[in-house]
């Protein structure tokens, strides 16, 4: 975990205070700077390079997919039968021994549970679905991130932008049905095991409605979007806010109580956004 010195949080808090600038000099509603390159990963339903801080740090992101019969799924599956992505953070700072142990896992957790509750949880998967019939087959997705840097939870709003984009680029291998003589139910399988295609002509791209997260740090009843470590530190109050064609789907708090007159705000501003 970073941490900061007495005097220096005391100069962070001046900065907004006498100055209302912020510690990397960006405007309030600023997203820090970042590149996104696509298709890196072979082998993959989507993988995206997310690199930020003038490309010395980067995040990958990969998909991998698995066909699951429904009638293969076990009691703990089928109580989570719309859990049909499931997202899966790593950092190689952990890997490499350049994080407290403790600390990765508590940041990973937080992670993981707001991206689910703001974001994955709001997706509609019906296009993963091959057969609604039983038995009931349907893509399941596997999202793997890799983190080239500390863990710290003011990396979330970029990992939310590197989520969406790979997601917004997935193919899944196209499908063939066909007639089982004996029982007369259909069955499925890959279409390049009876065809001879190339990689693009059996993919096909699926259309997945992906909400965006803004993340604010309130100090001093301002707002400032995607806040940075320092100002992780100094505000008081954190708001999580999940969004999709300008309308606010989730809203969580973090910290202290916020006043009603800044979700209001929030709201014009997303709009804009």
């Amino acid at each position: 975990m970073i941490s900061f010195s007495q005097n220096e949080i005391a100069f962070f808090k001046q900065l907004l205070l006498d100055f209302d600038v912020r510690i990397d000099g960006r405007n309030k509603m600023d997203i820090r700077k970042y590149n996104i390159e696509t298709n890196i990963i072979n082998n993959c339903f989507s993988s995206v390079k997310l690199t930020y801080n003038n490309s010395k740090n980067e995040i990958i992101f990969a998909i991998k997919g698995e066909l699951i019969k429904e009638e293969e799924k076990n009691e703990q599956e089928k109580n989570d039968s719309n859990l049909k992505i499931e997202l899966n953070i790593n950092s190689m700072a952990m890997n490499n021994k350049g994080q407290n142990a403790d600390e990765y896992k508590l940041v990973k957790n937080k992670m993981e549970s707001l991206l689910n509750k703001l974001m994955i949880s709001k997706i509609n998967t019906d296009c993963l679905i091959i057969n609604e019939k039983s038995p009931k087959l349907y893509w399941k997705l596997y999202l793997d991130l890799f983190v080239f840097d500390d863990l710290r939870m003011s990396l979330l709003q970029l990992i939310a932008i590197g989520i969406k984009e790979t997601l917004l680029n997935v193919k899944v291998p196209k499908m063939v049905a066909f007639q089982n003589e004996v029982d007369d139910k259909f069955e499925y399988d890959l279409m390049q095991n009876y065809k001879d295609l190339t990689m693009e002509e059996s993919e096909e791209k699926i259309k997945l409605e992906i909400p965006n997260i803004y993340i604010f740090s309130i100090f001093n009843n301002n707002l400032y979007l995607d806040p940075c470590d320092e100002e992780l530190i100094i505000t008081p109050s954190n708001l999580y806010i999940s969004e999709y064609n300008k309308k606010i789907l989730n809203i969580e708090s973090i910290g202290d109580s916020v006043e009603p007159i800044l979700y209001s705000q929030i709201s014009d501003i997303i709009q804009h956004l």
